[in-house]
């Protein structure tokens, strides 16, 4: 059995070795083992061939082996600290998205370094290895390089989020489809980087609860540092419905 490496990366880190396939392992996290924080379960797959003796990867043939009645080893933690920073970026595959009942969609990455026509304030969902749900004149691109710049006093040596809708009408009220907790709150929040232009950026709510999620996500996913970014494009809604109808009509349940 092929052994795969799957770096779970949804407001929590985690290498995990595993001889189950992409969808197969989703499905697992999310429904099949208790152990679960979150119901919805998001992970990168990792090259297979990545090794790194900081997170005992020579050991992982060894570690992820079938159960003596041949069923597949299903999860093998490998690391759990500061994973994500230590992987490098070309080692990152696709991303997979979860429900909370085990649907699964995958996005596929693609180096990123565009520059965005549309104009901010931008409302950005840290996933790892921060959890804050931020505001920001900042662009996706220049939020990760701020971010992550070690010149910054506050920074992070890599940063994976979710760049979510905002929408507002002409009296400067969230869009009433979008499911955000205290809308009210994140409007004064929108108006307040408005009004101060040398205000980068602000944060809504330390630790968010995120429901229904991905019915909120915008461009797509980012992980990035100084070095690079990395980009998952997400399908705009009548693709979702029209392709991945099954997944969506999940995802746009919670």
């Amino acid at each position: 059995m092929d052994i795969h490496l799957y770096l779970m990366c949804y407001r929590t880190e985690a290498l995990v070795a595993s001889q189950l396939e992409a969808e197969e392992f989703g499905s697992y996290m999310a429904v099949g083992t208790r152990k679960k924080t979150f119901g919805n379960v998001v992970f990168f797959e990792i090259d297979p061939t990545f090794r790194s003796t900081e997170m005992h990867l020579e050991q992982v043939e060894a570690k992820c082996k079938p159960h003596p009645d041949g069923t597949p080893r299903r999860s093998k933690y490998m690391s759990l600290y500061r994973v994500m920073e230590r992987v490098p970026l070309s080692a990152y595959g696709k991303l997979h998205l979860t429900t909370r009942d085990g649907r699964v969609l995958s996005l596929d990455g693609r180096d990123f370094d565009e520059d965005f026509s549309s104009e901010g304030p931008f409302m950005y969902a840290e996933l790892c290895p921060l959890t804050s749900r931020v505001v920001s004149h900042l662009n996706p691109k220049a939020f990760t390089q701020r971010i992550t710049d070690p010149a910054t006093t506050v920074h992070v040596p890599r940063i994976f989020f979710a760049d979510t809708q905002v929408e507002l009408d002409k009296d400067g009220r969230l869009a009433s489809y979008l499911p955000y907790a205290n809308p009210s709150h994140i409007e004064d929040c929108l108006r307040e980087v408005e009004e101060l232009p040398n205000k980068l950026g602000k944060t809504v709510d330390r630790n968010p609860p995120l429901q229904a999620f991905y019915r909120t996500i915008a461009t797509g996913f980012y992980l990035g540092d100084s070095t690079g970014i990395r980009f998952y494009p997400y399908p705009d809604v009548a693709t979702l419905d029209a392709e991945h109808h099954t997944w969506w009509r999940s995802a746009s349940m919670g």
